[in-house]
């Protein structure tokens, strides 16, 4: 799992360690043009958690899909670089949401309404008030840039643990190897009203078991090693990724790729935030306490 993770934050993590390797020429110009920041510091005006030494480097993943934030992932770098956990944060979870511009905040809502209120800003403010840790950068990943690149690499072998017959989504696949083009690797990330209980915590397993395929594609084809392939890649994937102002270059970029994969996989963890029903409503699930907070605090 640990080696699988790696590889997935490097393709994961807004086309990082795809756009290292093309920092040449015409095309560094056209990669750099495609990126899209959001500074952070101006669209947030409330205080934020501090900047403390010795703490973690914390980046928030976010997969948006349709205008909504469909998954989100925070990566904890710890100071040495050398140790790193990913928390995923399931989307129906309520939690307080602060103020997001002229928004005013909400006492409970779903995790995901911070994305449609205020965008990527609100979903940082969002994480740091429920957790209390700063986040440092964050990158949003269209979903349909991940179809298109999925596409551009041929499509993915992935072994199905059921058949997954699913009208919301539209997939229909037998159980066992199939390939999934980028089409149906789409429908399949956001699947879930077919699978287990239909909840956000059964999609997040056939996200991680996509990304580990997809992981093993690009490893054993070797595609980070071409120039050619990387710079195809990069471009799609530039093209759907919007970051903070801080990261927002092609360099900097290309930096925390090093720093993430300088790491052994035996030293990345994976964790889900706990998390247990929600009362009022039996469809949506609140942070388990004191697990959630104990969970922040270990980092």
């Amino acid at each position: 799992m640990n080696v699988h993770l790696k590889r997935w934050l490097a393709v994961s993590g807004a086309a990082v360690v795809i756009t290292a390797g093309v920092v040449v020429g015409g095309s560094y110009w056209r990669l750099e043009s495609n990126l899209k920041t959001v500074d952070l510091a101006k669209e947030i005006t409330h205080p934020r958690p501090p900047s403390t030494p010795g703490r973690p480097l914390n980046i928030l993943l976010i997969g948006r899909d349709d205008g909504r934030s469909d998954t989100a992932m925070v990566v904890q770098l710890n100071a040495q670089g050398d140790q790193a956990r990913v928390v995923s944060i399931p989307r129906d979870t309520m939690v307080p949401r602060p103020r997001c511009g002229t928004n005013p905040p909400a006492a409970i809502a779903m995790f995901n309404s911070a994305f449609s209120t205020g965008g990527a800003a609100c979903t940082v403010a969002t994480v740091e008030q429920m957790s209390g840790i700063r986040v440092d950068h964050f990158v949003q990943i269209d979903f349909n840039g991940f179809r298109d690149v999925i596409d551009r690499l041929g499509g993915i072998d992935v072994t199905m643990p059921e058949p997954i017959d699913d009208e919301k989504s539209g997939l229909h696949v037998p159980a066992g190897p199939v390939k999934l083009d980028g089409t149906q690797a789409l429908a399949f990330v956001r699947t879930r009203y077919s699978i287990g209980d239909g909840s956000d915590l059964n999609r997040i397993k056939n996200q991680q078991l996509f990304m580990r395929a997809l992981s093993e594609k690009l490893s054993n084809e070797n595609w980070l090693a071409s120039p050619q392939k990387t710079l195809e890649l990069a471009d799609v994937l530039t093209k759907s990724i919007v970051t903070d102002t801080e990261i927002g270059s092609i360099p900097k970029l290309a930096d925390l790729a090093g720093k993430l994969t300088a790491l052994k996989p035996d030293n990345i963890t994976y964790v889900t935030l706990p998390t247990e029903t929600y009362l009022p409503d039996p469809n949506r699930v609140q942070p388990k306490q004191p697990e959630a907070d104990e969970l922040w605090k270990a980092a």
